[in-house]
């Protein structure tokens, strides 16, 4: 009985010592912190200015003024970065971003390319590496007589700067680049989408966007699943991101 009472006694001062923990804090204490309520947390800071925009790398850079002298390009892209109205966004940049596909689109003259593999011609043209854009005339692959209007369809979809994802798919990654732009190249071409889209830190973006505006699908590996693009910059993604450790991305650089 005595060791029954001793229990007792520890488990009433048990309860009466600790309380009640959706109790509001007292803002006046000296050891006094915010709680869930936030009865005393401090106000929201207020936002500055909006300074950039990403959610497709390289496009600012590659088709906005990119071939008009440095000063000129550089405002250019300024505006762009700071403009916060997606709604004016394609009336705003699709036409001069039309005017970069043009001369992306040149990029893989004297190739030919097939499943994301490109062999050099042994006779090129001046014009065979245009047209073959994703998008250009409006086809997945591209093709058809050159017009006004041909890069018009992309340059769209490409001002209209928003990553999509599926919420069908139940993964996100794979160890390739097919996550990004997969969504939107699934809807266009109806190449298989494996991910849910969207983009990730280890994501080459610059080399898909590059196969994408250059060579068009056939740059593309895509008889393995893996999507590798085949015209890049060399240069590959940081070492120090990762897709699942917090805070994924490395230190400045």
């Amino acid at each position: 009985m005595k060791t029954i009472s001793m229990l007792l006694a520890v488990a009433l001062l048990a309860i009466a010592s600790c309380g009640d923990n959706n109790k509001l804090t007292d803002a006046g204490h000296a050891d006094a912190r915010a709680d869930a309520a936030c009865s005393n947390c401090p106000a929201v800071p207020a936002l500055g200015v909006q300074l950039d925009r990403l959610g497709r790398p390289a496009i600012n850079t590659a088709l906005n003024h990119a071939f008009d002298p440095t000063a000129a390009a550089g405002t250019a892209k300024d505006a762009y970065n700071v403009d916060g109205s997606p709604g004016g966004w394609v009336a705003a940049y699709a036409p001069t971003f039309a005017a970069g596909l043009g001369i992306m689109d040149v990029l893989d003259t004297g190739l030919t390319c097939t499943d994301g593999t490109c062999v050099a011609e042994s006779a090129p043209t001046a014009s065979d590496g245009c047209g073959n854009q994703v998008l250009y005339n409006g086809n997945a692959a591209g093709g058809d007589t050159a017009m006004a209007t041909s890069y018009a369809t992309l340059a769209s979809i490409l001002a209209d700067d928003q990553l999509y994802m599926d919420t069908t798919k139940t993964s996100c990654e794979l160890p390739s680049h097919a996550n990004y732009l997969a969504v939107e190249f699934n809807v266009v071409t109806s190449l298989p989408n494996l991910t849910c889209g969207g983009r990730a830190p280890t994501n080459d973006v610059i080399d898909t966007s590059y196969t994408a505006l250059a060579i068009g699908v056939t740059g593309f590996k895509v008889g393995d699943g893996s999507y590798t693009p085949f015209f890049g910059d060399g240069v590959g993604p940081h070492a120090d991101v990762s897709n699942s450790a917090f805070p994924f991305l490395g230190t400045p650089h």
